[in-house]
């Protein structure tokens, strides 16, 4: 056989292989389902120009409780989810959760990289609409694109939503994890910290970056 035909058939069974793990991991998990479905509507208003319109209801649809709430539960991004989700993949699986460190630690660099890049403007220096004063909330000015808060929810819930054997199947825990992680996003932009675009983008890399994660993971045969 030919080189350029080994090529082709080794390429051919390499897009084969990826399509069953792609096509076995949305079977699995109801969370990428959800999150795909959650982050579409997301696009597609953007897509008809309701990025700064959608944010702006977003921040103003709120009351001094809700502030409060979301001020913590955003903060759950910063390590918490991070700490809980590598470590309950090292617990179950040592060799996958190096795996998944490691790209959850490339997908954060790769992030670093774009924010530092276009350095786009928060909320408070765009000024496409007023924000709000929320107390005990210091505000950040630039950085925007995309929402690294975001980007993480979406890795560490749906690693969350895959790894644990007993609820890998579950319908309500994937769906569950999957609007756990759009809540993170939701408060970016109530905060006022980010806006729409910014948030469907960091949950749009996120979910390619897990599945690459989970891809890599069983190529390895680290377990499911």
């Amino acid at each position: 056989m030919s080189q350029k035909k080994q090529f082709s058939v080794k390429f051919k069974m390499f897009q084969h292989d990826e399509v069953i793990i792609f096509a076995s991991t949305m079977a699995q998990s109801r969370f990428f389902l959800t999150a795909f479905l959650l982050l579409l509507s997301g696009w597609v208003a953007v897509g008809l120009g309701l990025n700064d319109s959608a944010s702006n209801w977003i921040h103003h649809f709120s009351n001094h409780t809700i502030d409060n709430f979301f001020i913590h539960f955003s903060w759950l991004a910063e390590w918490l989810l991070i700490i809980l989700a590598i470590l309950t993949v090292f617990y179950i699986n040592y060799k996958r959760g190096l795996v998944m460190g490691i790209g959850l630690g490339i997908q954060s660099i790769f992030v670093a990289i774009i924010k530092n890049y276009f350095n786009a403007p928060r909320p408070i220096e765009a000024k496409f609409f007023t924000l709000r004063h929320i107390e005990n909330l210091e505000i950040h000015h630039w950085q925007s694109f995309p929402s690294g808060h975001t980007a993480v929810a979406f890795f560490c819930m749906g690693l969350m939503a895959t790894s644990i054997p007993r609820l890998q199947k579950s319908i309500v825990w994937g769906v569950a994890c999957a609007i756990f992680a759009a809540g993170i996003g939701y408060s970016r932009i109530y905060l006022g910290q980010h806006f729409l675009f910014d948030v469907c983008t960091g949950g749009t890399i996120a979910l390619l970056f897990l599945q690459v994660s989970i891809y890599v993971s069983k190529r390895l045969d680290y377990g499911v």
